[in-house]
């Protein structure tokens, strides 16, 4: 009797290790890339939709994007009966391992399922929001514009396995109203292209891109108009008689304080960056102007003091119009030159 207890228990340890054998071996083979007969690479059609672009931030160099991206591929091992789409797991299923390689945060918002059409249609559906890291080129700030770029990547493959196409049924697209108000957004695009890693690893990807173009009027109004009132300001002493030597001081300094204040509240606009911007040229050209009007007030106080008062006059006649010259040159240097 317990010789047949014996081999019931060894056949059925054999059928459950010949039954859990098939299972991985059958999970391993829906793992595997799904091979065409001419051993071509895994086609995988892409598109994304902006959803909202947040924002843009110069001085971190990166930008907030809501973004809906949508991928298919073909694997006939997951054809089926079933009337209509049936939902899997992505771990169940071969998938490219997407990968948006310039993230900084972000949150998904789709749960981690594909739907495989009857005739084994992968549609992967990716929903994120949050920040991606871009490099900027602000020499011609604030009148530059950039290309914003999503890079995802199929991680673990290489260009002869996988490669990326558009969608040939719609394009990339973006919305009509965005969230973003000192950029002008244009179309998005969506590119194949290898992704090469800083080790030169290539990658398969595909590129979500838009260009966006900093509206000057923005920074007109807010930036470079009150500067240009600072610099002005400073331009009253030479109205003030020298022989007012109180008045002429109180404006100058009151002008400098203004302006360091102005300083400040610029200074988080923009990143620290080993090169001069237009606007860095600009507000520079202005601050030695102002410091300019100050040195001359110290010198006409001072000659007004010592009976030079003619002199001091004289002095003040001239820097009416050299410094308006000045400034018009200091403008044209910093952003037309």
């Amino acid at each position: 009797m317990s010789t047949v207890t014996s081999g019931l228990k060894q056949a059925a340890d054999f059928i459950c290790g010949l039954l859990l054998f098939l299972a991985v071996f059958n999970a391993q083979a829906a793992l595997n890339r799904p091979l065409s007969e001419d051993g071509r690479p895994t086609e995988i059609e892409a598109i994304g939709a902006v959803l909202d672009v947040d924002r843009i931030n110069s001085a971190e160099q990166n930008f907030t994007l809501n973004l809906y991206m949508v991928f298919r591929w073909s694997d006939p091992r997951l054809a089926h009966d079933s009337a209509g789409n049936i939902v899997r797991g992505l771990s169940d299923v071969w998938n490219p391992r997407l990968t948006i390689i310039n993230t900084q945060r972000y949150w998904e918002n789709t749960r981690d399922e594909v739907e495989v059409s009857p005739d084994g249609i992968v549609t992967y559906r990716l929903h994120v929001f949050g920040d991606f890291s871009q490099p900027l080129d602000l020499r011609d700030f604030p009148m530059d514009s950039h290309v914003f770029e999503v890079p995802v990547v199929a991680a673990g493959y290489r260009p002869h396995e996988v490669v990326f196409k558009p969608d040939p049924r719609i394009d990339s697209f973006i919305a009509d109203r965005l969230s973003v108000a000192d950029w002008k957004v244009d179309d998005v695009r969506g590119d194949p292209r290898e992704i090469t890693l800083a080790n030169g690893l290539k990658l398969p990807g595909f590129v979500f891109s838009f260009e966006a173009e900093r509206r000057l009027h923005h920074y007109v109004i807010k930036a470079i108009i009150p500067l240009c009132l600072i610099v002005i300001m400073s331009w009253v002493v030479f109205w003030i008689s020298p022989e007012h030597i109180p008045n002429q001081l109180s404006v100058a300094v009151t002008t400098v304080l203004t302006l360091i204040a102005y300083h400040i509240a610029l200074s988080g606009r923009l990143p620290d960056i080993p090169y001069l911007t237009h606007m860095d040229k600009f507000l520079f050209s202005s601050t030695v102007l102002v410091f300019m009007a100050l040195i001359e007030v110290v010198v006409t106080s001072h000659l007004s003091s010592t009976d030079q008062l003619v002199l001091a006059r004289k002095i003040d006649r001239t820097a009416r119009w050299l410094f308006p010259a000045l400034f018009l040159s200091a403008v044209g240097y910093s952003f037309f030159l």
